[in-house]
């Protein structure tokens, strides 16, 4: 309680004390409220007149009081570290479902820690008398002791794993909204063309926002490759689709980086073409299903909030099996392999 009436005192009393200020330290990724929406949201739930936290602005020497609001909504929890003068640090830890959620805890207990001592002005002032009743008749009493008694109805701070202060705001936050984001990318791979086949694509992407967890991802795949089996010249072509969903995912250095695990399938039909200006007599073209199961890790890169890259490896189980081949004389061209394996790079833009 005493470190209650301290962080109260610092608010409320005169030019000196404002002059040393707390010092405030808010670290937190870019789609989570800022440290100007944090202080707000802590002036808004303390105690008493909100205008005593004008102090609390200012930044000050080493006697400061230090703040540290450290936000971590990929591990749903955020850290309030404490630090006052010839006192040992408290830290208190918030579990939740998201940023909003995770800043308004936060700031609930910080308001708290500012406002303890001065929550119920008309106690303090009715519970100092009844403890000053004693000096006028018993003059073994003194003043001073009075001053040290607890007010009996002091607020404590509440539990760090008790979510149950829910407002609406953590209610919405709940439900949270989807961010889409589009992108293209080129990919090399070894099912669909002899020696590798190149391509491109253009993909939509949809994940919650403010979090790193599922993702889901639809492509349009397009492929060519052209090669030569003696003198004989084969065009493949591809044109197909991709989905994913993305179970895993985990983000590193606040967001900056972030690397996730999906299964994929990719369906389409691959077109293999003789070309007749080759040595061919007659130039002749195969149509066939193509369907391949995909197990895909791939790396993120943050450009500031709306633009990223990403780098990806695929590891691709065909389902159906093709072979290709030429006639008159008969030469295989392309065998669909039993495993195969793909590269892509990539970029693409965020949505808010």
């Amino acid at each position: 309680m005493k470190r209650g009436i301290w962080w109260a005192c610092l608010l409320l009393c005169g030019s000196a004390h404002a002059q040393e200020g707390v010092r405030w330290q808010y670290i937190a990724p870019p789609e989570c409220p800022n440290e100007q929406q944090f202080r707000e949201l802590v002036q808004a739930r303390l105690l008493g007149d909100p205008g005593a936290t004008d102090s609390a602005k200012n930044k000050g020497g080493e006697s400061a009081v230090g703040v540290e609001v450290r936000l971590e909504p990929a591990q749903h929890r955020a850290t309030l570290l404490l630090k006052e003068p010839n006192a040992a640090p408290v830290e208190r830890v918030v579990a939740g479902d998201s940023c909003e959620e995770l800043v308004s805890g936060l700031a609930l207990i910080t308001a708290l820690a500012f406002g303890a001592a001065r929550e119920p002005p008309n106690e303090a002032g009715t519970a100092m008398p009844r403890a000053a009743e004693p000096v006028e008749s018993t003059k073994a009493v003194t003043p001073a002791p009075a001053l040290e008694q607890v007010p009996p109805a002091a607020p404590v701070p509440p539990s760090p794993r008790e979510p149950a202060h829910r407002d609406p705001s953590s209610a919405a936050a709940l439900s949270r909204p989807l961010g889409v984001e589009l992108g293209a990318g080129g990919w090399v791979n070894s099912w669909s063309a002899p020696n590798a086949g190149f391509g491109g694509d253009l993909f939509v992407r949809l994940a919650p926002k403010g979090a790193s967890s599922w993702s889901v991802r639809a492509s349009g795949l397009y492929g060519f490759r052209s090669v030569y089996v003696g003198d004989r010249l084969a065009d493949f072509r591809f044109l197909g689709g991709r989905a994913e969903g993305c179970p895993i995912s985990r983000s590193y250095f606040q967001q900056v980086l972030s690397a996730e695990a999906c299964l994929g399938l990719e369906l389409g039909a691959l077109r293999g073409r003789g070309r007749d200006s080759s040595a061919l007599l007659e130039g002749a073209s195969d149509t066939v299903f193509s369907a391949t199961a995909l197990v895909t890790g791939r790396l993120r890169a943050h450009i500031g909030r709306r633009f990223f890259v990403e780098g990806q490896g695929d590891l691709g189980l065909p389902l159906v099996h093709h072979d290709f081949v030429f006639e008159d004389p008969p030469e295989r061209i392309f065998q669909i392999p039993v495993l195969g394996f793909a590269a892509r790079l990539g970029l693409g833009v965020r949505f808010p």
